[in-house]
């Protein structure tokens, strides 16, 4: 399963913006492939999430980071979640993922996107 955390925040607004595009995905890809999490400021948690996964037989998590950059929110609050995690379910198995602004397919978003404002 990959769990993507986004930031969080305290305005609905920018939560169902969020969300709608998870419900989204969800509708395509099926229940059980892909959950939201938020860092801070919202439910769920990471933890929320993994617990409630983990109930239901999940061994196998991904973490993708809803960041640009690996230095930042990554190193200094996602990645001790996950070390907490791998102490509290030592049998599950949870990768954590480059951020979004260091996966290749970003990069070629972007270039796709300026290319287009060029034309």
């Amino acid at each position: 399963m990959l769990i993507a955390i986004a930031h969080g925040s305290r305005n609905p607004a920018w939560r169902d913006s969020v969300e709608r595009q998870f419900e989204l995905l969800e509708a395509e890809l099926g229940p059980g492939k892909l959950q939201l999490a938020y860092m801070d400021l919202s439910p769920p948690s990471l933890m929320d999430i993994v617990e409630a996964t983990v109930q239901h037989g999940v061994t196998k998590l991904r973490v993708f980071p809803l960041f640009l950059a690996v230095e930042g929110h990554v190193t200094k609050d996602v990645q001790p979640l996950i070390d907490d995690i791998r102490k509290t379910f030592p049998s599950v198995h949870i990768e954590l993922l480059p951020p979004l602004g260091q996966q290749p397919l970003f990069r070629e978003m972007l270039r796709s996107l300026a290319q287009e404002e060029s034309q």
